[in-house]
């Protein structure tokens, strides 16, 4: 399959993501199934993690950036992607690893946040989703969601991730147009 087609298959999803609330987004099928189990895959064979500022403390490890790894080309793959629809203009991506015992409870973002897109890579328990005050984003393999952070919404986990499961997600920074 052609990267060019790939590409169209991912910003189709970007597209098509459903409004939930006042800027909250939900997203389906942003990647076909051979890239998604590609980057599955390879982050199982990763050996490399770096601690995520201000959550050294909790079991959340992120991707580090190598200029020839996996990051590197999901960098590459969302930066050719278009979010004008929303305002935003892609920034940076990472790639988080939550173990046993990890949970973030309800919080607001920081100001650096303009907005944010978190997509869920692996199956896990649905529970393991986002919460954005009474809405759920549930933990859905391929599925997640783009939030605006213009009204500071109150968002975490109702439960922390179980003993034997690993929740892998890719976490998108934006800058508004």
């Amino acid at each position: 399959m052609s990267s060019e087609f790939k590409n169209k298959m991912l910003q189709q999803s970007i597209d098509n993501a459903v409004l939930v609330k006042s800027d909250l987004w939900t997203v389906c099928n942003v990647f076909d199934d051979a890239t998604l189990d590609n980057i599955l895959a390879r982050l199982e064979l990763e050996t490399e993690w770096a601690l995520f500022e201000k959550q050294e403390n909790l079991p959340r490890v992120c991707l580090p950036w190598n200029s020839d790894g996996l990051l590197s080309e999901i960098w590459s793959m969302a930066d050719e992607l278009d979010f004008s629809n929303y305002g935003l203009k892609f920034k940076t991506v990472t790639v988080w690893k939550d173990s046993a015992g990890y949970k973030i409870g309800p919080h607001k973002d920081n100001d650096r946040v303009v907005a944010a897109m978190q997509i869920y890579l692996n199956n896990g328990p649905e529970n393991l989703g986002t919460w954005f005050e009474d809405t759920e984003i549930p933990f859905v393999k391929n599925t997640g969601y783009i939030m605006k952070n213009k009204n500071k919404i109150l968002h975490g986990m109702k439960h922390g991730v179980p003993v034997g499961t690993t929740r892998y997600s890719l976490y998108a920074w934006f800058d508004l147009i």
